[in-house]
C-alpha cells in the first residue's frame, strides 16, 4: 500500500515499518513491569499521554490546570502550552513532521480556570508549536451542534485532517487542513448515557476506529463515505473504553476505566484478520482501582497514565481544591517482535 510521509510518521506505521507488522502483525506481551514513574505536581489529573521521540519525553494534558506538560524519565514536570483559553485539556495528538501538537478543550466543571461558555458548552481544537507551546491556531467547534458537548478524542489522518469524538452529542467533527471545522458524522447509535464516543485512532486503512465507553463497542467509520460506518464484531464488550492505540495495522490497544454499569480498569490487546469487520481480544491486563486513561508506545514499550481522575470530576465543587492527586506513568507491556 503507498503511503505518505505523514503516514510513516505515525505511532501505527511506524511500528509496522519497524516491526513488519504489515503482514504477520506484532506480539504483545501485556505485563506490568518496573516501578511506575510517579508525576508530582498538584492537581495535574491527566487524560492522555503521548511520546515526543524526537525530545525523549511524554507529553499529557491537565484537566485540573488547562496545561500541557513534557515529562522526563525521573518524573520532572515542565510546562509546554500555557493558554488563558484551555480549560480542561483531554486528547492530544503530536505531528512530529510539522512540529505540531494538537489539544482538545472542553469543560467539565472541574478546571482552575472556568471557561466564559460555561460546564459542558465548551468545545474547541487549539494547535501549538511542538517545541515551543507558542499557539498556532484554536478552533471553535461549539457552534457545529446544540446542546452539551464534551469533546474527548482526537486523531489526525495522513493528510492532516484531526477528528475529534464528542461525547454528549453524538457526533465525530472534522478539522481541515485549512482549520474549517465540519460534522464529519452524526448518528444515534453513538448516543447513550453518560460518557459515550471517547477515544479514537487514524488506521492507514483510511478509516477511523472508534470506542464508545458507556456501551463498549467499537466503530469502524470510513473516511470517504464515513455514512457507511459499521460496528466491529468484538465478542467481548469493552465497556469503559477509553484511550485507543494502534499498532500497525491489524492490533489496536484499548484502555477501559470505570462506567456506572462496569469497572473495567485495564488494558486489552484486540487484533483483526479481515480489516476490522471483526477483531479478538487476545490479552487483557488488570491495572487496578486507578482509573486508567490512555496508553502510548515508547520504543517497543507499553505505557499507560492514570491519575483517579474520575474522583475529580464527582467531587462536590468545594472538594475540588482539596484534591492533589498525582498520576501514574506505568510500563504495561511490550511489543516483541
Amino acid at each position: 500500500m503507498k503511503q505518505s510521509a505523514r503516514a510513516w510518521t505515525s505511532v501505527a506505521s511506524f511500528v509496522a515499518l519497524l516491526l513488519g507488522a504489515c503482514t504477520s502483525g506484532p506480539t504483545v506481551s501485556l505485563e506490568r513491569s518496573g516501578k511506575p514513574l510517579l508525576v508530582r505536581h498538584p492537581a495535574l489529573y491527566p487524560e492522555t499521554i503521548q511520546y515526543d521521540a524526537q525530545r525523549r519525553s511524554f507529553v499529557i494534558g491537565s484537566f485540573r490546570e488547562g496545561a500541557i506538560y513534557r515529562i522526563d524519565d525521573a518524573g520532572g514536570v515542565r510546562r509546554l502550552v500555557d493558554d488563558p483559553r484551555l480549560c480542561s485539556v483531554l486528547g492530544l495528538a503530536l505531528e512530529p513532521e510539522r512540529g505540531r501538537l494538537w489539544a482538545v478543550n472542553s469543560d467539565l466543571g472541574a478546571s482552575l480556570k472556568p471557561s466564559a461558555a460555561g460546564p459542558k458548552r465548551l468545545a474547541a481544537v487549539g494547535v501549538y508549536d511542538l517545541g515551543t507551546g507558542e499557539a498556532v491556531d484554536y478552533v471553535d467547534l461549539a457552534t457545529l451542534l446544540p446542546g452539551p458537548h464534551l469533546l474527548n478524542g482526537l486523531a489526525l489522518d495522513a493528510a492532516g485532517n484531526a477528528y475529534i469524538t464528542d461525547s454528549f452529542a453524538p457526533a465525530i467533527y472534522k478539522i481541515d487542513e485549512q482549520r474549517r471545522a465540519s460534522v464529519f458524522l452524526q448518528d444515534s447509535q453513538f448516543a447513550g448515557e453518560g460518557i459515550n464516543l471517547n477515544g479514537l485512532v487514524s488506521h492507514p486503512g483510511g478509516y477511523l476506529l472508534v470506542v464508545k465507553k458507556s456501551d463498549g463497542a467499537l466503530f469502524k467509520v470510513p473516511l470517504r463515505d464515513p455514512s457507511s460506518f459499521s460496528r466491529v464484531h468484538v465478542p467481548a464488550r469493552l465497556i469503559g473504553g477509553d484511550g485507543v492505540t494502534l499498532l500497525g495495522e491489524k492490533d489496536l490497544l484499548v484502555v477501559a476505566n470505570k462506567t456506572p454499569a462496569a469497572s473495567a480498569n485495564s488494558v486489552s490487546w484486540l487484533t483483526s484478520d479481515d480489516d476490522w469487520a471483526s477483531a479478538k481480544v487476545r490479552a487483557a491486563q488488570p491495572l487496578g482501582d486507578r482509573y486508567p486513561t490512555t496508553a502510548v508506545l515508547r520504543d517497543r514499550d507499553i505505557f499507560v497514565v492514570s491519575s483517579q481522575l474520575n474522583e475529580l470530576i464527582q467531587a462536590p465543587a468545594e472538594q475540588k481544591p482539596r484534591l492533589a492527586a498525582e498520576a501514574t506513568i506505568e510500563q504495561v507491556g511490550r511489543v516483541t517482535r
